[in-house]
């Protein structure tokens, strides 16, 4: 039988020294020995181990205290690290781990196995297997990235399986737990990230679980010692990896993280006690703890979780250091900062009745940050804002009282200051409506008797004055918003008043000067005015409104003056011409020379209340120009061509007042 030396001594190495032994060992020379002497040579390299923790095989590399790698990205190879120090699974246990499975997800292979085996701590297969297949008697925890859908019938996705005696196949009795998905939250673990793996074995119960990322991934319950191990209960703990055609980096860290807290409730200042509490997790007991306050008073290796007090306000660096049970040792530190006592002041703008009053905190701390406000604001309002705004409906004294607290949980005294809440002004305005191109005067009123510094006037129209009396001249007609505040010598100012000046003009018309028959009504229409007056009264249904009816037996001229209130007078007149009628006129002859003088032949409608037409003919019947409009007249010419001197002849029509159509026709000489 032939073995190498990597696992047990040689008959003729057990009187030699260790350092020897030692030597022989990293050489890996190869010696025959019996299987009696194996017996023997076993048990002494067992005695010898115990002073290592753990044995590393094949491609496993140490990089720190407590992290490991099994496999870099190299084709079959095959890394495994053992636990030298058997444990007994009469005894119930929890390891937390971290592992890492790498980052090639589709091609990344092949996973890694947390396996119990009271054979040796030097085994491990390259390949499918994880560095787990073959071992026997074992109970592995296989966390399998790579589908070997045969021989092994794995699912697509990354699984995890509890699997007996280093057989893979999940379709045989070997396969104890699941295939279930690795991780609860996603189907890919291969991700670059570290996870958390942790077993847990409770011997009275025959109960071993497995949690990834804090999540029950599996539960079996079996009498381990007797259904695995043949009754034996001492077995080897330890991880191993393998890859094949693929590759990934896959590692495990036996967890050793220092964690620890103060309670946010605590009051970090000035002597006061402050418990820090121990959250540290580890794949296995603690050895020892130390902590370390940052203040000189020197560790603390007793308490899980000390309590501890400051002299002096300052920031110290907390730290905690942990031993693991593999010797490995982890420290963390955290900054931590002892406030000062925060001391309360109140600061205050202007203090005036019914106006916002905005209190400022000039609060301060020698070391620590006031990040909360208690107000009280002596009117029943209670406010918690680093600057609180409020308001005082009476002119009287108040007592402010302002407490402040820091981040690190130190509270100021209370303290008090009396304000003075200053009386505001209350103020009045009066002006009167007035005409375009008015001055206008204004004039302040103080109602309240508070001594005044000044009298802000606006206009309405972009210009201002100042004083109790003010004037300003309007030019144009419309409202404007006139404004007013006061400022008292206290400083407070007034409510801004605004009211409406109206402004008036009036522009009077009458109309277009009319003709009319004898007897005829004729509907008057005035514009320009509020109120209207027409004189003389003569003919008239109403002098005093805009449209009266008028019935003359002669001409006459109407004055009319339309006015406002405040007056603001406008005149205009209208003359009304009285023939005999109801009639239709025209001229007998025309003259279209531009002179001015009967250069258009025009109708005269006389007491009519519609104008139908006037139409000219030649003498052949060729109709020459055509209106409905009396107040349109033919300029002697057709289409565009002034016609022969001679005469033509003229049809008109119309209805007048009562209804009766007025019919007339006639000859008209063109002159040139």
């Amino acid at each position: 039988m032939e073995l190498s030396v990597s696992l047990f001594y040689c008959l003729e190495d057990l009187n030699k020294p260790r350092k020897e032994i030692k030597k022989k060992l990293t050489t890996q020379v190869p010696c025959k020995i019996h299987r009696s002497i194996i017996l023997l040579a076993g048990a002494i390299i067992l005695n010898f181990s115990a002073s290592a923790q753990y044995t590393l095989n094949g491609s496993a590399t140490q990089d720190n205290c407590h992290c490991y790698t099994l496999t870099q990205e190299v084709l079959f190879t095959s890394g495994s690290v053992w636990n030298n120090n058997k444990i007994d699974l009469t005894k119930s246990f929890t390891f937390t781990f971290n592992v890492y499975l790498g980052c090639i997800d589709v091609a990344g292979a092949d996973g890694i196995a947390f396996v119990l085996q009271p054979i040796s701590t030097s085994i491990g297969v390259s390949g499918s297997g994880l560095g787990f297949q073959g071992i026997s008697p074992s109970l592995g925890v296989t966390l399998d990235t790579w589908q070997n859908a045969s021989p092994d019938n794995d699912p697509v996705y990354d699984h995890i399986a509890i699997q007996s005696n280093g057989v893979l196949d999940h379709n045989t009795l070997n396969n104890l737990a699941g295939p279930v998905q690795i991780s609860a939250l996603q189907d890919n673990v291969e991700d670059c990230a570290w996870h958390i793996l942790k077993i847990s074995w409770n011997a009275p119960s025959h109960t071993y679980e497995v949690y990834f990322d804090n999540a029950l991934r599996m539960s079996l319950v079996t009498d381990m010692v007797k259904d695995i191990f043949k009754g034996d209960p001492l077995v080897f703990w330890g991880f191993s990896g393998s890859t094949g055609g693929s590759v990934n980096v896959q590692k495990f860290c036996t967890t050793l993280d220092p964690v620890y807290a103060w309670s946010p409730d605590n009051n970090r200042c000035i002597g006061i006690p402050i418990t820090f509490y121990d959250a540290s997790l580890s794949f296995g007991p603690i050895v020892k703890r130390v902590w370390n306050f940052g203040d000189g008073s020197g560790p603390d290796s007793v308490d899980l979780n000390p309590v501890h007090s400051y002299a002096s306000a300052n920031d110290y660096k907390v730290s905690l250091s942990l031993t693991g049970a593999d010797g490995c040792v982890e420290i963390n530190t955290k900054n931590l900062r002892i406030g000062s006592k925060p001391v309360a002041e109140i600061s205050v703008n202007k203090t005036c009745q019914e106006n916002p009053v905005v209190f400022s905190d000039s609060s301060h701390v020698n070391v620590g940050t006031i990040n909360s406000w208690y107000w009280d604001l002596g009117n029943g309002v209670t406010l918690f804002t680093k600057d609180p705004v409020t308001s005082y409906s009476d002119a009287d004294s108040k007592t402010i009282r302002l407490a402040v607290k820091s981040l690190e949980g130190c509270t100021s005294d209370t303290v008090n200051k009396t304000i003075v809440i200053n009386p505001r002004p209350v103020i009045g305005m009066t002006f009167s409506d007035a005409c375009e191109n008015s001055t206008v005067a204004f004039n302040g009123i103080d109602s309240s008797g508070v001594s005044l510094a000044g009298w802000n006037w606006n206009f309405g129209e972009g210009t201002t004055g100042s004083g109790i009396t003010a004037s300003h001249l309007f030019g144009s007609p419309g409202t404007y918003p006139i404004q007013l505040y006061a400022v008292a010598t206290n400083g407070c100012i007034s409510d801004t008043l605004e009211k409406i000046l109206n402004i008036y003009s009036t522009n009077a018309s009458a109309g277009n000067d009319l003709v009319a028959a004898a007897g005829q009504p004729i509907h008057l229409h005035a514009t320009g005015g509020l109120f209207y007056l027409w004189s003389p009264a003569t003919g008239l249904s109403d002098p005093e409104i805009a449209d009266p009816v008028a019935v003359l037996a002669s001409d006459q001229t109407y004055q009319l003056k339309a006015f406002t209130p405040l007056g603001c007078e406008t005149f205009d007149t209208i003359t009304i011409k009285i023939y005999k009628g109801p009639e239709i006129y025209v001229p007998s002859a025309f003259s279209p020379n531009h002179d001015g003088l009967n250069d258009v032949f025009k109708a005269l409608p006389v007491g009519l209340i519609s104008f139908k037409y006037l139409k000219i003919y030649n003498r052949w019947g060729e109709e020459m120009f055509s209106t409905t409009d009396s107040r349109i007249g033919w300029d002697g010419t057709y289409k565009g061509k002034l016609q022969a001197q001679g005469v033509y002849v003229w049809i008109t029509s119309g209805t007048d007042y009562n209804g009766n159509s007025i019919n007339r026709r006639g000859p008209v000489t063109l002159l040139k």
